[in-house]
């Protein structure tokens, strides 16, 4: 092009600012054939309420961690209780197996301060220390206060660079694991239309009433910027033009799927039919599913989750920011979707009967799921320098449980190569290291200049 565009170039139209991915006309003629660097993306993933650590962690430690397939006989959880037969080892990881060379399993990782007892049940700890590591009763006569979380630490260094200076998002309108430099909470964005607004229509008032507008009239977003979008085409060379029209595409699909999901956000619940009775009890689940009510019935969370994943990675594609956080789960869902009828925590305290250790498992399997799905959508971006955005990214999933609630041994993995900065498809045996020990090597990784947080006084080496 004859004017090159910059990173912060966008197509503009009533009501509409449509970012662009990272195209090679971006990167000045001089640095174009060393292609400038992408830059690291950090994200962190949470799903609470522990973890059917038999169906997750390996046994075998370092690249061949897929080699045991099978339990030793009678292989016994803590308190003398028996595996069911049912549960198999690494079964709640098979949705990762494609994607083995881009992820490490880390194990034996410990989470001191967020499990330091006091006046919060360790169900309110998981979430609120989860990103923190923070002792809520370190301060004397204060109940509870927590500390700034690490997505807000990396954010107020890479947030200058962005639009959005972190991106926090849960599959739960009432759920957060954000907090401020004071320790309080930091609403998550649970409405993936809400969030695709945000990211592709204009700020001001006017322009977003001509938004909603644009809705009600069922026109997309893209139909306000075709003129540019036209003349950006045509001066583009071949392998940008490309790259522009599969992240177009996918914007459109992503935006026809927001669209529809709004569609029922306001349609109540169809009553329970007469004569319907709730469903027995479940041998060695616990609760009974009353489907008269209405958090219990609505259960499908698949669609809603997949969709504010697309949404990140559109976020991340387009550099609006660098830093982002999602909750794909937690203690009170029930996954209709898995034909379970409790809430995950129900199987998490049956698990010293078959039914509890198979519908956590079930419910373990399906959250990496969503994982898994994450990853293979960032390793389909391709970035101007011919890596991947999985390639210039660092994903952490995990959670503040094991089995038993216990703050040791989690079930904690990281994705990505930094840039190029790490080698993954370990099992790592991390020997009670951090967890924080992980968040500052992710901080690192992408440029922020700290050497310690919570309590963790040094980098967790990833090889």
């Amino acid at each position: 092009m004859r004017n090159r565009i910059t990173r912060r170039h966008a197509l503009r139209g009533l009501g509409a600012v449509v970012s662009l991915p990272f195209l090679e006309c971006m990167v000045p003629a001089g640095a174009r054939a060393a292609a400038a660097k992408p830059p690291v993306r950090l994200v962190w993933l949470y799903a609470g309420s522990g973890m059917f650590m038999p169906a997750f962690k390996p046994a075998v430690v370092g690249k061949n961690w897929t080699d045991a397939k099978e339990f030793p006989a009678d292989t016994m959880l803590s308190n003398n209780v028996k595996i069911a037969p049912e549960v198999k080892p690494l079964a709640t990881l098979d949705p990762l197996l494609p994607f083995k060379a881009d992820v490490s399993i880390l194990s034996g990782l410990f989470h001191q301060g967020a499990f330091t007892r006091g006046t919060v049940v360790r169900h309110g700890q998981d979430p609120m220390c989860h990103l923190t590591g923070a002792d809520l009763f370190r301060v004397p006569g204060i109940a509870s206060r927590n500390s700034v979380s690490v997505d807000r630490v990396a954010a107020r260094h890479l947030g200058q660079h962005t639009r959005i200076p972190s991106l926090a998002l849960s599959h739960d309108r009432n759920m957060t694991i954000n907090y401020t430099e004071t320790g309080s909470p930091v609403p998550c964005d649970w409405n993936p239309w809400d969030v695709f607004q945000r990211l592709f229509s204009g700020p001001t008032a006017a322009e977003k009433a001509q938004a909603e507008t644009r809705y009600l009239q069922k026109k997309s977003v893209l139909d306000a910027v075709v003129a540019e979008t036209k003349a950006l085409h045509g001066a583009l060379g071949a392998a940008d033009r490309e790259r522009l029209d599969e992240y177009l595409t996918q914007l459109r699909e992503i935006e026809e799927r927001a669209v529809q999901a709004r569609k029922w956000e306001g349609v109540p619940l169809p009553t329970v039919p007469a004569g319907v009775k709730p469903l027995p009890k479940v041998a060695g689940v616990g609760q009974t599913l009353d489907l008269g009510n209405p958090q219990a019935a609505a259960g499908n969370f698949g669609p809603r989750v997949r969709l504010m994943l697309d949404v990140l990675v559109l976020a991340l594609q387009t550099d609006q920011t660098r830093v982002a956080t999602a909750v794909l789960g937690h203690m009170g869902d029930v996954y209709k979707e898995e034909k379970l009828n409790d809430a995950y925590h129900g199987y998490t305290h049956g698990i010293s009967g078959p039914g509890g250790q198979v519908g956590m498992a079930a419910v373990d399997r399906l959250r990496i799921g969503h994982v898994a799905y994450l990853l293979g959508r960032m390793k389909a971006v391709q970035e101007a320098d011919g890596s991947t955005l999985l390639d210039n990214a660092l994903v952490h999933f995990g959670g503040g449980m094991g089995t038993w609630h216990e703050s040791t041994d989690l079930a904690n993995l990281v994705a990505g190569h930094g840039g190029g900065q790490f080698k993954m498809g370990e099992h790592l045996d991390c020997k009670k290291a951090p967890l924080a020990g992980l968040y500052v090597t992710m901080l690192q990784a992408a440029g922020v200049p700290v050497k310690r947080f919570a309590d963790a006084a040094a980098p967790l080496g990833l090889g």
